[in-house]
């Protein structure tokens, strides 16, 4: 009798230890998938962010009275210098490395658009209400939506993405 009790004891001892060890690794896995989605929530949002305020503060830059020289420095300024450190092309290589791959090919066409706002609104003395700004400006926002559609999509769980 003492053998078959030690048996039952070790047999129990091993089922214990395996399911505590399933719980923690699920348990971890579930806190690193969290984790991801935080880190991933937070870089698409940073992303569209500094898309919106890249463009507005192009075209502050590009609506005002000045002469060609001086809108055509404001607009690439705008472009380039993110007073909040976090430029439409670093946030594009931070997206890079963050998002699946789905996520940041349909990136890099809004990014590809915004670069193409940039150099019409330095090139041409346009108005807000100009067909040319509206032909550049209206594919630049439907890009726009259109991406924080796959990124809203990549941030559900995989239970709900389906439904």
């Amino acid at each position: 009798m003492e053998l078959g009790t030690l048996a039952v004891a070790a047999i129990g001892a091993i089922f214990g230890v395996g399911a505590t060890l399933v719980t923690d690794f699920v348990r971890s896995r579930r806190e690193q998938d969290r984790y991801w989605g935080e880190t991933k929530r937070s870089v698409y949002a940073r992303f569209l962010t500094s898309l919106a305020h890249t463009h507005s503060r192009m075209i502050v830059g590009a609506f005002r009275d000045h002469s060609a020289d001086v809108r055509r420095n404001k607009v690439h300024d705008a472009f380039h210098s993110d007073p909040q450190h976090s430029d439409a092309a670093a946030m594009l290589r931070e997206l890079a490395i963050v998002a699946p791959d789905h996520v940041y090919q349909a990136a890099l066409p809004v990014y590809a658009q915004l670069r193409i706002i940039r150099e019409t609104l330095a090139a041409e003395s346009l108005r807000p209400e100009s067909t040319e700004y509206a032909g550049v400006r209206d594919p630049f926002l439907a890009g726009m939506e259109a991406l924080q559609k796959v990124m809203r999509n990549d941030l559900q769980p995989p239970s709900s993405r389906h439904r």
